[in-house]
């Protein structure tokens, strides 16, 4: 569903639509050929779909890596902040398939493959539920394009959203009931 709040397009994806492009999604690595031994989820946003994609492709081994970049439709910082990251040990040697929810930049994504390559990860390939054509950095997958740029709100980050909305306010709850 999109819908103008605040001058900001706003695409709310369900629970249902979420998890049915991360399973595409899935597949799409699934179909490439390309077996990961380790998901790298990009938190918070990634988190999700790389549990969803886990499961599909059979792999056990999900770690996290914390990268912050954007509030509400604005950037926060002017580069990813990493706050969290992956003890080498995991990645080194592995073929590591990074997730996240979406690239709008592509900046996050392409300071997480950096840094998986520095530390010895032995293939890394990305992968995002949507692409953006703002990104700069183009993941191996995505599960679907977004030419017009909008802001995508996911299930698994609404409340946060809200709160950024609420901030700024708009009430978005009436949305709610159509959505959830």
């Amino acid at each position: 569903m999109l819908v103008e709040v605040g001058g900001v397009k706003v695409r709310f994806v369900s629970w249902a639509e979420g998890i049915a492009l991360s399973e595409a999604l899935a597949k799409k690595v699934e179909e490439s050929g390309y077996k990961p031994e380790v998901i790298v989820a990009i938190s918070r946003g990634g988190l999700v779909p790389a549990r969803v994609i886990s499961d599909v492709l059979g792999v056990d081994d999900i770690v996290t890596v914390g990268v912050k970049y954007w509030g509400l439709a604005q950037r926060r910082a002017e580069r990813p902040l990493l706050y969290h990251g992956i003890e080498p040990g995991v990645v080194r040697g592995r073929r590591t398939l990074v997730v996240d929810e979406v690239a709008d930049t592509g900046h996050t994504l392409a300071v997480v493959k950096s840094l998986l390559d520095l530390i010895g990860a032995a293939e890394v390939k990305t992968a995002v539920v949507h692409l953006k054509t703002t990104s700069r950095f183009v993941p191996d997958y995505y599960a679907e394009r977004i030419e017009e740029w909008v802001w995508i709100s996911y299930p698994w980050s609404r409340y946060e959203d809200l709160r950024e909305f609420r901030k700024r306010g708009y009430d978005v709850w009436r949305y709610m009931e159509r959505i959830c």
